[in-house]
């Protein structure tokens, strides 16, 4: 992969964050090749941390972690 392919995948992995308001932490994984998110709302301990290869199969995974730890009941109040 080159750097401008690197450049892009950081690009796409601050965008999400940025679609994600601040709940998740997202990151490019140069050497590991994946893109990788760290929830950063109350979970239970350990944390929750999720990895894809691809930026659609990222958002599936945050989306099941969101499901699975109540986000949008503690975000929004409803879930």
């Amino acid at each position: 992969m080159d750097e401008g392919e690197e450049d892009d995948r950081r690009e796409t992995a601050s965008y999400i964050e940025w679609q994600k308001q601040g709940m998740w932490i997202v990151l490019w994984g140069a050497y590991t090749r994946r893109f990788w998110a760290y929830a950063c709302w109350p979970v239970p301990q350990g944390g929750a941390v999720v990895s894809a290869v691809d930026p659609d199969a990222l958002y599936a995974e945050m989306r099941r972690i969101e499901r699975e730890h109540g986000f949008l009941r503690w975000r929004y109040g409803r879930g």
